[in-house]
């Protein structure tokens, strides 16, 4: 039986280092929407749901969950650990696996995603991280959860920053989980990051979104990191 799938798209506008980042123009469109657009295309998230606060300014996240009949949970700013499992079980806890989904992440691979979700799915694992040891460019993937395993984690045992970044608590406990662990080699590129955090990195960002638009998604990914290489080797 194919296990089930969601994908909990984490958002919000208050950004200390770049303000309504995910407001942005980008290409055609904005941030956020060019996100949401790429993550469509995966092929093994079955359900979506957005999860963002109840702050004013993420008013704009509901307005596009109603135009797009999407779920959405509003929650806890800094506790993303409990908004993520609130937006779990908004849907009832019909889910067997939970990606979560960073939305400052525009130029994430749905090829890779969907590669990733397919061997996290055939095999009993508590956890996969995209980021081990940083072997594939930051920002390509997501990591992903066995719902059971995540909703019986007791809050009270968390950290601040475990709260805020839930895959410190699998990495710090490690011993208690299966992990899975593993990188395509092909997508090795450990120096590039296309998370959306800095002004810099939105110049960055828009350089590659125009070089990959006529591009197929499937050859998206090595035709980045060929040109990542490339500028390195020049610069």
């Amino acid at each position: 039986m194919k296990k089930k799938v969601l994908g909990v798209i984490l958002c919000r506008s208050n950004s200390s280092r770049l303000k309504n980042k995910l407001k942005i123009k980008l290409y055609n469109t904005n941030i956020f929407t060019y996100f949401f657009k790429r993550l469509s295309y995966c092929k093994n998230i079955d359900e979506i749901i957005i999860s963002t606060t109840k702050n004013k300014n993420d008013d704009y996240f509901q307005t596009f969950a109603e135009k797009n009949n999407l779920h959405i949970y509003r929650g806890s700013q800094n506790n993303v650990f409990e908004r993520v499992k609130n937006s779990i079980n908004y849907l009832d806890n019909k889910f067997d696996i939970v990606i979560r989904c960073n939305a400052d992440n525009p130029l994430i691979m749905p090829t890779i995603i969907d590669e990733d979700l397919n061997l996290f799915s055939k095999c009993d694992y508590d956890f996969f991280t995209p980021f081990y040891n940083n072997q594939i460019p930051f920002g390509f993937s997501f990591s992903i959860f066995k719902t059971k395993t995540l909703l019986n984690i007791s809050e009270t045992k968390l950290t601040n920053k475990q709260k805020e970044h839930i895959d410190n608590y699998f990495i710090d406990n490690s011993k208690k989980y299966k992990i899975l662990k593993r990188y395509n080699r092909k997508y090795f590129c450990p120096n590039l990051f296309l998370t959306l955090d800095t002004k810099f990195d939105l110049k960055r960002i828009k350089y590659f979104v125009n070089k990959i638009k006529n591009i197929q998604l499937k050859k998206q990914p090595e035709k980045i990191i060929k040109i990542f290489q490339l500028m390195k080797s020049i610069y």
